[in-house]
C-alpha cells in the first residue's frame, strides 16, 4: 500500500511543485476537489490525521520513498510526537472559520479573533437544534481540534476562555469555554487523542438541553420560583435525550449532558433510581469547568466573581460537589496559571 502510494504521488507530482490535501469536516479535498465515497480506508485516514491534529499535509516535489514510509509509521504512534520531513508539511485549517489558520506559525494575538469565530460555529450547530432535525456534528471536531492546537501554544489558558458579552451569547460562550477548560483539565491529567477529542465534543455539548426550556425562565430578570427551577433542571433530561438520538456522536456526549449537575456526592439532579451511580469521571471534569465558568459570568441575581474569589469558593465544595482529586488538579493549574499572569 505504501509503495503504491508513493507511486501514485510521484507520478502527480512530475507534473506540480506539491500535492496539497486537506481535511473539511470529514471530506478529504485534494489540490481543491472533494473526494467522496472513497471507502473505509480514506475514513480510516481522517480519523488518523484528526487523531493528530492534522488537517493539512503538503506533499512537496522530492519527497521520497523513505519519508513517506516514516510518516505512515509515525501517524500511528499516538503517544510520540510527528517529526519535521524535508518534503512534507503538516498543519491545521478551518475553513468554516474564515480560513483562519492554527499551525507553528500561529500568533497569539490573533486569539480574541480566533474564539470569537469559534463561538460562531458553535452557535451555528446551537441554532440548527430541534427535536424534529438531526443534530449537526460538523463544525464540532474542528474547533476541539483547533483549540487543543492553541491552548498548547498560548502562554495563560485564560486568553482562551471569553468574556460574556450578553446574555443572549451566553450560551454558545460558556459551551465553549466550558469545552475549553474541559479539555485542559484532561490533557493536564494525561488523557490524549480520541478521548481528549471526545470529551471537548461532550462538553461542547453539555448544556443543550437548556435550548429545549423557555426563554422566559431562562432569561428571567429575578429569582425563580420551584416549579421554574423544576423546568430548569429538566435540561439535563432533555440534553441527554436528544443527543443519544445522534448516532455519529460520542457516546460521552449524552452521558455528559446528563450528568454534569448530579454532583460528586449523588445529591444533585437528576435523581436517578440506580444503586450507588456515581457521576462518570468526565463528567466530574466537565462540572468542574461548568462551575467556574458560570461563576466567572453577571446574572441578573448576582455580580461576576474574580477568578481567586472562585477559587476559593471552590475549595469547601471538594468531596461534595466535585472531586476531590480532580478539584486538587484543577486549583493546581489555575494557581499556576495565575502566577503567570
Amino acid at each position: 500500500m505504501t509503495q503504491k502510494a508513493f507511486s501514485i504521488l510521484n507520478e502527480l507530482l512530475t507534473e506540480q511543485d506539491s500535492l496539497k490535501i486537506m481535511i473539511v469536516e470529514n471530506d478529504l479535498i485534494v489540490d481543491n476537489n472533494p473526494l467522496r465515497d472513497t471507502g473505509i480506508h480514506t475514513a480510516n485516514l481522517i480519523k488518523r490525521f484528526k487523531r493528530r491534529g492534522i488537517s493539512r499535509i503538503d506533499f512537496l516535489k522530492g519527497v521520497t520513498f523513505s519519508e513517506i514510509k516514516q510518516f505512515i509509521v509515525d501517524l500511528s504512534e499516538t503517544d510520540k510526537g510527528l517529526k519535521t520531513y524535508p518534503n512534507i508539511k503538516t498543519g491545521v485549517i478551518d475553513v468554516r472559520l474564515g480560513g483562519l489558520k492554527v499551525d507553528a506559525d500561529f500568533d497569539i494575538s490573533n486569539l480574541p479573533r480566533f474564539t470569537s469565530e469559534q463561538i460562531e460555529t458553535v452557535k451555528e450547530v446551537y441554532h440548527d437544534i430541534s427535536y424534529f432535525r438531526r443534530l449537526n456534528t460538523a463544525g464540532l471536531e474542528e474547533i476541539v481540534v483547533n483549540f487543543i492546537v492553541t491552548f498548547r501554544k498560548a502562554a495563560n489558558i485564560l486568553q482562551l476562555i471569553s468574556p460574556v458579552r450578553s446574555y443572549s451569547e451566553y450560551t454558545y460562550t460558556h459551551a465553549t469555554n466550558v469545552a475549553v477548560l474541559s479539555m485542559f483539565q484532561a490533557e493536564s491529567l494525561g488523557v490524549t487523542d480520541e478521548l481528549l477529542r471526545d470529551i471537548g465534543i461532550a462538553a461542547l455539548l453539555h448544556d443543550v438541553g437548556k435550548l429545549f426550556i423557555s426563554n422566559e425562565i431562562l432569561e428571567k430578570n429575578g429569582p425563580l420560583e420551584e416549579d421554574e427551577w423544576d423546568e430548569i433542571r429538566q435540561h439535563t433530561l432533555y440534553g441527554a435525550r436528544y443527543l443519544t438520538k445522534a448516532d455519529d456522536l460520542t457516546r460521552l456526549a449524552p452521558i455528559v449532558a446528563l450528568e454534569h449537575h448530579l454532583r460528586y456526592d449523588s445529591q444533585g439532579y437528576p435523581k436517578l433510581n440506580i444503586t450507588s451511580k456515581r457521576q462518570h469521571i468526565c463528567s466530574q471534569i466537565v462540572a468542574i469547568s461548568d462551575f467556574f465558568d458560570a461563576m466567572r459570568s453577571r446574572r441578573p441575581y448576582r455580580r461576576e466573581l474574580e477568578t481567586k474569589e472562585i477559587l476559593s469558593l471552590m475549595k469547601t465544595k471538594a468531596g461534595t460537589e466535585f472531586n476531590p482529586l480532580l478539584l486538587d488538579n484543577f486549583l493546581r493549574i489555575m494557581v499556576l496559571t495565575l502566577k503567570e499572569k
